[in-house]
């Protein structure tokens, strides 16, 4: 009888365990602004660039985007892209996503825009990861960011943006380079 009494707590307890363990937070999301990177008679390439927070103590892999970007409450593109970005614990990072407006959309240099959709993510903990491999931990995360105005950017086309820590960095320690084999020793 003591044995079946301590069996239950115990499947209790680990069923709480695993449900605990694969939480984690929603990361958070600010539009920074848009900007339009390349144009042509049909279509202008817009990259949105996103700032996204993560309020967990541990990393989160963001792995899928699914979106719309609308311009003046017209839908200009609806679309997936792979996110591929690990976000640092407690940190913040800027994103780029990309949408395509069509010409018949006129100039939206002073438009407002919005982007919204959802975000697929995982938590890094290894029982988060054979969760997510075994499709039962599939977390996404709801977000809607806008802003007005789409100036013409540098036209660099990069599709990930720099990563912005909020501690400031620190120096890195200098480092010993050796000679290249390719140059002879000075006499």
């Amino acid at each position: 009888m003591t044995a079946s009494r301590t069996a239950i707590p115990a499947r209790i307890a680990c069923a709480a365990t695993l449900a605990a363990a694969g939480c984690a937070a929603n990361p958070e999301f600010r539009a920074v602004g848009a900007e339009r990177v390349t144009s042509t008679a049909e279509a202008t390439e817009v990259h949105v660039v996103v700032e996204l927070m993560n309020p967990n103590d541990a990393p989160v892999e963001l792995t899928e985007w699914e979106y719309s970007f609308t311009v003046d409450d017209r839908t200009a593109y609806s679309g997936k892209w792979m996110a591929s970005l690990t976000l640092p614990p407690r940190d913040r990072m800027l994103a780029l996503l990309p949408a395509v407006v069509p010409a018949s959309f006129g100039d939206v240099s002073a438009a407002r825009w919005r982007i919204g959709g959802s975000v697929g993510y995982r938590a890094t903990g290894q029982l988060d990861r054979l969760l997510y491999q075994l499709g039962i931990n599939r977390l996404s995360a709801g977000f809607g960011v806008g802003g007005s105005g789409i100036p013409q950017g540098s036209g660099q086309g990069t599709t990930a943006a720099p990563r912005q820590a909020s501690n400031p960095a620190r120096p890195e320690p200098p480092t010993a380079t050796a000679p290249s084999p390719a140059t002879p020793p000075a006499p």
